[in-house]
């Protein structure tokens, strides 16, 4: 019952977010900043306030573990782009290449892990973003033009999210060492990051809002999806499951690899000159249809003996 909640408040919100984005209250320019707030400010709140807690042996292999199986998961995606998507056209290839490796985990899964999984769920979560967030500046953006590792160290090293996951571990060695942050600190940090599952799931129905139903009707943006959201969590599932690793580990993963495509396809397909509108069909299909795959993989998680 607890799951059949989730469901229907994630899709409430992407409702709301939809009404809203209709009506102009939401428009284009006021999605733009609400995205830097969120990118910027809410999800490194959230961030920051699933790292409050102490370090015990069981988190720190945990976390060592979501690491492997993240690095493990981006070499998959590297075979499975080699073997998928050998014959379709160059500027396809690459758009479809790109947002296999590259997901909305950061966006949408954060927040998503946090709502069935709680601090620890948002916690592995942000140690699982790490290698993609290296994967998405070096390999991802090679795809598109050549990249230098200074710029890859200044894009990793810049963005909010991984410096809140930097300062999360300093603050979860305070805890640990006995030392907590003042109380309205902490309050104020859990009142922002609070908001983000609300906020995000109101952003992408805004920005579903704009969607033209024949966009929804492009079949390798249809068969893309089914890959991204269905068959590769399932193939990454099976393997996971054969590991001696701990359940919330497994289920973490697997839930965040069931993403859609980032948006970043689209602004790097722009700028580079590649097929930017099939780019954003991906983006956009795979969207659409992640508000009841991504309820279903959560509630198939949590259904599955281990």
């Amino acid at each position: 019952m607890e799951m059949i909640e989730l469901q229907i408040q994630i899709f409430l919100l992407a409702v709301v977010g939809f009404v809203l984005g209709k009506i102009g209250v939401l428009n284009t320019e006021t999605r733009d900043h609400l995205v830097d707030v969120i990118l910027m400010v809410v999800l490194p709140c959230s961030i920051l306030e699933s790292f409050e807690m102490e370090l015990s042996p069981e988190i720190l292999s945990s976390t060592l573990n979501v690491l492997v199986i993240s690095c493990g998961i981006q070499c998959f995606y590297w075979i499975w782009n080699h073997i998928f998507y050998r014959n379709a056209e160059e500027g396809r290839r690459i758009c479809l290449k790109y947002a296999t490796m590259v997901s909305n985990a950061g966006f949408i899964g954060m927040p998503v892990a946090a709502a069935v999984y709680g601090s620890l769920g948002l916690l592995y979560a942000s140690v699982f973003l790490l290698p993609q967030r290296i994967f998405m500046w070096s390999y991802g953006l090679s795809m598109f033009t050549t990249v230098s590792s200074r710029e890859v160290v200044k894009k990793v090293l810049t963005h909010p999210c991984i410096i809140a996951v930097f300062l999360g571990i300093v603050i979860m060695v305070s805890y640990t060492a006995g030392w907590h942050l003042p109380a309205a600190v902490s309050d104020t940090i859990g009142q922002i990051g609070g908001c983000s599952t609300a906020l995000s799931m109101m952003l992408i129905g805004a920005i579903l809002s704009d969607v033209e139903p024949k966009e929804m009707l492009n079949k390798d943006a249809i068969i893309f999806s089914f890959y991204r959201l269905l068959l590769i969590p399932f193939l990454v599932g099976l393997l996971l499951w054969k590991l001696p690793l701990d359940e919330l580990s497994i289920k973490v993963s697997v839930l965040l690899t069931a993403m859609p495509a980032a948006s970043t396809s689209v602004m790097l397909a722009q700028k580079y000159h590649r097929d930017y509108k099939f780019a954003s069909e991906l983006i956009m299909t795979s969207t659409i249809l992640s508000l009841i795959t991504i309820p279903l993989v959560a509630a198939a998680l949590n259904t599955v003996p281990m």
